[in-house]
């Protein structure tokens, strides 16, 4: 047992992280109270004792903050996405990356990367590296950020836990669909090859837009993610352990949101061991969730392989057969905490790690492009 000093430490850093994470959550709705009785000349002397105690979400000395990569007019963008006349359309703020192979004829592929609570687009842009994979490889990146939301939540995460944001033709994730598409149709990026990826809440969202537009994307990947429609507890809090659902009921609700044309979407799970605010055991879920949707055994790999980089071990395993039923990859890593790995130095970035990024797009390569079948009619008129 560790000394009594040593436990102490960790509870007294138990609580302090405890009391952020409500900070996180609490603080704009402190706020927005405090705001809406100043106009009736009402002081709320407790919203700002309460913002006070709670205090904003320090800056994780684990994790300094991400150094900006440069922006420059010819090749990087930042645009905003009007809202739509579906429910629950918002404004909505993003980067897209053009690589230098881009000259507006070629159809290049496009990748979608998302970023997690307590990030921006810029973060996730810094801490994954992908411009510069982009600019090997000859794809574009976009990188959406949430910009506001309903509700109490951590901040700047996306709500991969409520339904209304997670179905196809509503909310965040018809929202990201139609950044994707706008894009695409813009810049006559290839639509057979458009992919997401996402970290921790983005994770969640990727997956929820491979569900929902299971007929429009042709690959996925989750860094630190959940199933698809986990409940909010599945996210550890204050050092309780996550409570998941049933795998059974993930599926079955993976199965009422699937368009009629999906097809098995190849999906690439990445996971830390030693993640303390996701467990594993969601990574598990998301594997066994994805092959019993789909048809793909899960219980044995077809591939194993494993090693060590930069000192942190990995299992990579491949499940699944990509021409027949679809295929799911997972790349398990010891001893990491919650965030993105192999990459650049920046909030939630463990750089000591495999470059996930490149596992990711090396992933996405390999699996076939849409049909025509699937592909989005602008991507048929396109080869005709």
């Amino acid at each position: 047992m560790p000394p009594l000093n040593e436990r102490l430490n960790r509870l007294r850093q138990r609580l302090g992280d405890a009391r952020r994470s409500v900070a996180d959550s609490y603080k704009d709705g402190f706020r927005k109270v405090g705001q809406f009785m100043s106009r009736w000349g009402v002081p709320c002397p407790g919203c700002v004792v309460m913002r006070r105690w709670f205090g904003g979400a320090r800056e994780d000395r684990a994790h300094p903050a991400a150094k900006r990569p440069p922006l420059t007019t010819e090749r990087d963008l930042v645009r905003h996405f009007t809202p739509r006349d579906y429910p629950r359309s918002r404004q909505r703020r993003y980067a897209l990356h053009l690589p230098p192979q881009y000259d507006g004829q070629r159809q290049l592929p496009l990748v979608m990367v998302l970023h997690g609570c307590r990030q921006d687009e810029q973060d996730i842009r810094q801490i994954s590296g992908f411009d510069a994979i982009a600019d090997q490889e000859g794809f574009a990146v976009v990188y959406p950020f949430v910009t506001s939301y309903g509700g109490l939540r951590n901040r700047n995460c996306w709500g991969w836990w409520h339904r209304h944001e997670i179905e196809a033709g509503a909310g965040e994730v018809e929202d990201l669909w139609q950044i994707m598409e706008e894009v695409a149709n813009e810049f006559h990026f290839d639509q057979r090859r458009l992919y997401v990826a996402g970290l921790s809440s983005g994770a969640g969202m990727a997956v929820a837009m491979l569900v929902a537009h299971a007929d429009r994307i042709a690959a996925g990947a989750a860094v630190a993610g959940l199933p698809y429609g986990e409940s909010a507890r599945a996210v550890n809090l204050w050092g309780f352990t996550g409570r998941f659902k049933p795998v059974d009921e993930v599926v079955r609700a993976m199965r009422r949101a699937l368009p009629e044309a999906a097809r098995p979407v190849p999906l690439m799970i990445v996971h830390s061991d030693a993640d303390e605010t996701v467990d594993i055991r969601a990574a598990d879920n998301l594997r066994d969730s994805w092959g019993r949707c789909f048809g793909i055994d899960t219980a044995q790999p077809q591939a194993r392989t494993s090693g060590v980089t930069h000192d942190t071990p990995w299992i990579s395993s491949r499940y699944g057969d990509p021409v027949r039923n679809g295929v799911v990859e997972t790349l398990i890593l010891e001893g990491r905490g919650h965030g993105w790995y192999g990459g650049e130095p920046g909030p939630f970035s463990y750089p000591e790690a495999p470059d996930v990024s490149r596992w990711i797009w090396d992933f996405f390569y390999r699996q076939p492009p849409l049909t025509l079948e699937h592909a989005p009619a602008s991507a048929e008129a396109a080869t005709a």
